[in-house]
């Protein structure tokens, strides 16, 4: 879960729960998701004083694991140090009932991400005074924390990891916020220490992280870019149809220019979004203060810059008089209680089917695709019940896994051995494309846009599918032939070709999880600790058929020599590719 904030109207749908936790109430649950569950919450104090606020609890089940508890707490100290005004205030760290917590600041607002939709929804873009305004600030937040030292003067080097703009909030105040400082670091290095998985959204994030090798701040600046560009086509630029086709357009920087999609994009502002883009990090802004500077001052006389009383104007031009009140005028404890005993006072509601056993029917929303889908961070409940098993192969029942593809020449960063039982879907960030045949970007372009007033445009469209290839249809086999006298000899039926995804991988490696994972505990005393990681490269040629090799010194042969053959009775379906090259990280605990 990345914002810490409600979503749309989830103040509104959820429950009331009126429960007291510590010196506070929770209101209302608004969001879970893999790593914590976060509530509407009332800071209580002296003479009836009360302060919204939100509560972030780390999950039960994530209160077993120390090293995750552990990180939890370091960075929630670093992120509550990180004060800036376009960086979200944590107020306090605390545990109770078993579970640590964080208190952070209330924002009554909307997140980047659906202002964007509002605005697809509208068949509008963002205007640009209004889109340089969050990107700017929220690139100076990140320039703050990127810089931030320790007492000593220490450079901490913080990297979000995770900038998209779901994790960009706007207030009606007309704030921009960059959430999920530490937090998102926390759940990173988690997976990092067991299984070496890149955290992150993929869609959003800087080549060198989905390689899985260090960032540092251009990492951020690369999200920012995407951001940017994403706000002003409403399309993102690395949406494709799967996973492994969007990481592989990432590596190879594979994209439109912002310019074919809307023709009113000044050259000097697409220029800003190609540099942070840039797919090697010395190619793009040194730092987000660069980033910034390009914005508010490179395009000065070419983009005006919307201000702070025109940003707040326009969120609630946008979402309307409704949405603003629901999060500018939270209840007191006192009327939240009163609506709280009226609904428990009321008589339950009872439902009466018509006895002819006929029931209307929800016509099911068009297939489209999208990349907010795109393998969400497993549940941490499955890397409680995998330590629970026993030594074994921690990258196929631990956390997670990070499987490092090379396709056509590029490695690409991917993760899902092990999914969630029902992981929770982050709602697309920009409008889905209407069932009709998808329009041409460049004719989607709208007139050029005036300071800060919507432009209206159709909703988003992804890159459309590529069509299907023509087929010759020979003399003899038409519609309109007859049948020859002599019939043809059968024809031996070619296997179907797939594109290797993640179910193929997922379900082959699974079926031999147990008997990888015997290698570490056949040759346990050779290995050189307890516990550690195991990389192993597969060679998967386009027939299925896998060739091994373990990489780095691992101080046992044996032990190597038993996970290549092992690896190498994989059989994987036959793909389109030449070859797939993977690196596996094996985890790994046994009990000596």
């Amino acid at each position: 879960m990345s914002s810490t904030q409600p979503e749309p109207g989830s103040a509104a749908r959820s429950p009331l729960l009126m429960q007291p936790y510590g010196q506070y109430v929770l209101v209302r649950k608004l969001a879970e998701g893999g790593m914590a569950e976060i509530f509407l919450a009332k800071l209580l104090g002296a003479d009836g004083f009360e302060r919204n606020v939100v509560i972030k609890r780390m999950l039960s089940n994530l209160s077993s694991l120390p090293d995750f508890v552990e990180m939890f707490r370091d960075e929630a100290r670093l992120a509550a140090r990180l004060s800036h005004p376009n960086i979200i205030q944590i107020h306090e760290l605390g545990f109770i009932d078993g579970c640590y917590y964080i208190c952070m600041e209330y924002l009554a607002g909307e997140d980047f991400s659906s202002t964007l939709r509002q605005a697809g929804r509208k068949r509008q873009y963002t205007p640009f005074p209004i889109t340089l305004r969050v990107l700017a600030d929220a690139a100076r937040g990140l320039h703050f924390a990127h810089d931030f030292t320790s007492e000593s003067g220490q450079p901490l080097h913080i990297v979000h990891r995770d900038i998209s703009p779901s994790n960009l909030y706007v207030t009606y105040q007309g704030q921009v916020k960059v959430l999920d400082f530490g937090i998102a670091k926390a759940e990173s290095r988690l997976v990092q220490t067991r299984t070496g998985v890149v955290k992150g959204k993929y869609i959003y994030m800087a080549p060198e992280q989905a390689q899985g090798q260090e960032v540092d701040r251009r990492s951020d600046v690369f999200s920012l870019g995407v951001s940017l560009y994403e706000s002003l086509t409403n399309v993102r630029p690395f949406a494709r149809e799967n996973d492994l086709a969007v990481l592989n357009a990432l590596l190879q920087g594979d994209f439109m220019p912002p310019s074919s999609l809307r023709r009113d994009i000044p050259p000097e502002l697409e220029a800003v979004v190609l540099k942070a883009m840039s797919l090697s990090p010395e190619n793009r802004y040194a730092t987000a203060a660069d980033f910034a500077d390009a914005l508010e001052h490179g395009l000065e006389g070419k983009v005006p810059m919307a201000t702070h009383k025109e940003l707040a104007e326009y969120l609630r031009g946008q979402f309307g008089e409704e949405r603003f009140t629901e999060r500018t005028r939270v209840p007191t404890l006192e009327t939240l209680t009163s609506q709280s005993a009226q609904l428990a006072s009321q008589p339950p509601q009872h439902v009466v089917f018509a006895s002819s056993g006929t029931f209307p029917t929800v016509p099911a929303p068009p297939k489209r695709l999208s990349s907010t889908s795109i393998v969400p961070p497993p549940g941490a409940a499955q890397a409680s019940s995998a330590a629970r098993r026993g030594p074994g192969l921690g990258v196929l029942g631990a956390v997670a896994g990070v499987l490092l593809l090379l396709a056509g020449g590029g490695f690409v960063a991917w993760r899902a051995l092990s999914r969630p039982p029902a992981p929770v879907a982050a709602a697309p960030e920009t409008p889905a494309p209407p069932p009709a045949a998808p329009t041409p970007p460049a004719a989607v372009a709208p007139p050029a846009a005036v300071a800060a007033t919507p432009t209206e445009v159709p909703p988003a469209v992804e890159p459309p599918a590529a069509d299907p290839a023509p087929v010759a249809v020979a003399p003899g086999e038409g519609p309109e032939e007859k049948t020859p006298l002599t019939p043809k000899p059968p024809s031996r039926t070619k296997p179907r070709l797939v594109t290797l995804g993640i179910e193929d991988v997922e379900r082959v490696v699974e079926k031999s999880r147990a008997r990888i994972a015997s290698c570490f505990e056949k040759y346990k005393k050779e290995l050189p600790a307890d516990t550690g990681v195991v990389r192993v490269q597969l060679s998967i040629a386009s027939t299925g058929r896998v060739k091994a090799t373990t990489q780095g010194p691992l101080g046992s042969k044996t032990v190597g020599e038993c996970l290549e053959a092992q690896a190498e009775r994989l059989r994987f379906p036959a793909h389109r590719d030449k070859a797939v090259n993977v690196v596996l990280p094996f985890d790994y605990t046994v009990k000596r």
